[in-house]
């Protein structure tokens, strides 16, 4: 349980942060923002290390929360405000997950990993300073964004109802790979599988219509959640990651790249679908462990399947749009 609140701490500190800052950067500029996160970030991490109580480490989990979420929304802002682009962006993401797994793995002592985790948000500080904000105009955006969000509800609902299953069943993710025979190995296996492939197939999404990724990506986890509750044995979970890193590659670039097209408030956008995926990190874990420990590991899958069947449904009327936003609409 103390797991699940720490957990919750560093998903709500994010969620916040990450609206906050995104919207801020909209009004202020991007840099400030950019630099402030990532050398907060830097220092969260070695909060980490004198961490002693569960509560202390509830207080550090919530700082680096707080962190990432202002790098997360400002940073995809000010990239695709630069490049108009966000797939190849977001595929260093899962890049970055992947080197984090493998260093871990490698070098396991957790001390040392939070000050390697420190140097590298440090460096990537230092690089910030080089960078060059062009000078764009800003804009007054609402302190809660309602219009914002009624304008792609579809969008956000859909999104953190597929993502709320997805939490939830990756909460007990490896617990339940071993009920079907799978060893430390092949749960290593499967994860990079499923990393690498996003890193390929985020590279690729941008060039199709967003809304239909974004209904494909639905669509095709919902097929996805189900073969995890049919599969019985651990060597039929490796081509369904595949279909999975294609999934969640569809969906997050998908929504993220019909947002960015449609509204010039790039920060706050970013910050809106960051937050709903922090709040399915907040929630997911509680549902996930309920209903596992309650009617077991296959049951938890046709469950998670049935919300991302609420998030396709959700997703129902979405259109794309004639007359995107631009940059120039700012005043």
């Amino acid at each position: 349980m103390q797991v699940g609140y720490i957990a919750a701490a560093a998903g709500i500190a994010f969620l916040v942060s990450s609206l906050v800052f995104g919207r801020l950067s909209d009004m202020h500029g991007r840099m400030r923002y950019i630099r402030l996160g990532l050398l907060l970030t830097a220092i969260s991490y070695l909060t980490q290390i004198f961490a002693g109580s569960p509560v202390a480490l509830m207080a550090a989990r919530g700082s680096v929360g707080f962190a990432l979420g202002i790098n997360s929304s400002v940073i995809m802002a000010y990239t695709y405000e630069n490049q108009r682009q966000v797939g190849s962006f977001i595929s260093y993401g899962a890049l970055g997950w992947l080197i984090g797994a493998l260093t871990a793995l490698v070098v396991k002592d957790y001390t040392a990993l939070f000050i390697i985790s420190a140097i590298v948000a440090f460096a990537a500080f230092l690089v910030s300073l080089l960078l060059v904000e062009k000078a764009t105009g800003h804009m007054q955006v609402a302190r809660f964004p309602v219009a914002l969000i009624k304008a792609d509800y579809r969008i956000y609902l859909g999104f953190f109802l597929r993502q709320l299953g997805g939490m939830a069943i990756w909460t007990v993710w490896p617990l339940y790979q071993t009920s079907i025979g799978a060893t430390k190995v092949w749960i290593a296996l499967m994860e990079v599988t499923n990393m690498v492939g996003q890193i390929v197939f985020m590279r690729l999404m941008e060039r199709f219509n967003p809304a239909r990724m974004f209904q494909g990506g639905l669509l095709l986890s919902v097929i996805i959640f189900i073969a995890y509750g049919l599969a019985n044995r651990y060597w039929q979970i490796i081509p369904i990651q595949i279909f999975l890193a294609l999934a969640y590659s569809s969906l997050f670039v998908g929504a993220l790249s019909y947002l960015l097209k449609h509204h010039p408030e790039y920060g706050t956008t970013s910050g809106l679908m960051n937050s709903a995926n922090a709040l399915s990190g907040v929630l997911g874990p509680f549902l996930g462990g309920a209903i596992s420990q309650t009617w077991g590991y296959a049951t938890l899958m046709y469950v998670g399947a049935g919300t991302a069947l609420l998030g396709l449904l959700a997703s129902r009327g979405l259109k794309v749009k004639t007359a995107p936003a631009t940059a120039a609409d700012r005043s």
